[in-house]
């Protein structure tokens, strides 16, 4: 039940997130998007938590999308043991990554 809510939640956060960029970024004038601008931007502690929060649901929303993938057309016991392990290793090593890399701007 709360993967399932986790799931939904995450895309909400995804589609304001992604609206939000779109209306900054095409919107709001051309200097928003110049070298200088973004990162003063990812400066700000408010933009971090922002791409933390948008990075940690898109990891989500799409690897339990491919879990569900997996769970409803793999059939082999061993493939789908191999494929869940790697569905929950690989968006922890990006989740990692990518926060390191946000800290570090």
């Amino acid at each position: 039940m709360w993967s399932w809510l986790l799931h939904r939640i995450t895309g909400v956060i995804l589609v304001v997130g992604l609206l939000y960029h779109f209306v900054l970024m095409h919107f709001m004038g051309h200097d928003n998007y110049s070298y200088e601008a973004v990162m003063q931007r990812l400066s700000d502690p408010s933009w971090k938590i922002f791409n933390i929060v948008f990075l940690i649901s898109a990891l989500y929303h799409g690897f339990y999308g491919l879990n569900g993938l997996v769970l409803e057309y793999i059939k082999s016991d061993s493939l789908k043991k191999f494929l869940k392990i790697m569905i929950f290793v690989i968006p922890v090593a990006l989740a990692f990554w990518g926060v390191k890399i946000v800290f570090l701007l």
